[in-house]
């Protein structure tokens, strides 16, 4: 079987429909509904099971899942204005840490997203720790885990772990994020309704409606993991399309 933590939510579910179109079923999606909206990102789905994130890991930990292929934990808070540092440290730090454990003691590979949040406010966005400068908790929560990948992990014998730091992914199934949708989401929304796109204003040296940002279609960042799984790859790599 396959798991996908975060499996109801936009990178989750359609990593699971890009599973589904090469004939993949036995899929067991990992999410905490308590948003019961996300339903609508699994309704046309092909899944073998749902598990609440709660009592997913103790079940992974204790061995009690069966044979397991691979897992993209793609679940964490995403809300990027969440400044409840310990909530968001415990979601995605320390749960991501025992879960990587999980994978490695069982020898399974563990493919998980990390966040080109982690640059902050930089030029560069090389995968080395000297470019990387977050600027809030959740990149700080992404940027930590990442260290921790690097420092316990890679100097090892160690089945495949690969962290993808995404930029900015757009696509179907994210209606659920509300304001944390994409840019490109919400300006679709606007032109269908007739209305005028709103772009944001002038900020930081940059005049009204000229910041620019690596946008991502999700259909290509689900193919890139499987990509990844497939080649049993290891490392921290960015993913976007390396234009702005």
């Amino acid at each position: 079987m396959i798991i996908v933590t975060g499996g109801a939510g936009m990178i989750g579910s359609n990593i699971v429909a890009a599973l589904n179109a090469e004939g993949i079923s036995d899929i067991v999606v990992v999410d905490d509904l308590t948003d019961g909206h996300k339903i609508a990102n699994l309704a046309d789905l092909q899944i073998a099971d749902y598990l609440d994130k709660d009592d997913f890991l103790p079940r992974m930990e204790a061995r009690d899942l069966g044979r397991i292929e691979a897992v993209f934990h793609q679940g964490a808070c995403s809300t990027t204005t969440e400044w409840n540092g310990k909530f968001m440290m415990q979601v995605n730090y320390a749960y991501s840490k025992r879960l990587l454990h999980a994978c490695l003691t069982l020898r399974v590979p563990f493919l998980y997203a990390s966040s080109a949040s982690v640059y902050g406010g930089g030029a560069e966005f090389r995968e080395e720790p000297e470019c990387e400068r977050p600027l809030n908790v959740y990149a700080y929560s992404k940027k930590l885990f990442d260290d921790y990948v690097r420092r316990t992990v890679f100097d090892t014998d160690h089945s495949p772990v690969a962290g993808l730091r995404y930029f900015n992914v757009y696509g179907p199934r994210e209606a659920h994020k509300g304001a944390m949708a994409s840019v490109a989401f919400h300006l679709f929304n606007q032109v269908e309704q007739g209305q005028n796109p709103k772009l944001f204003g002038a900020y930081d040296g940059f005049g009204p409606g000229e910041q620019r940002r690596d946008f991502i279609h999700v259909g290509d960042v689900a193919e890139v993991n499987l990509w990844l799984w497939k080649r049993g790859s290891s490392g921290i790599f960015n993913c976007g399309t390396g234009l702005a």
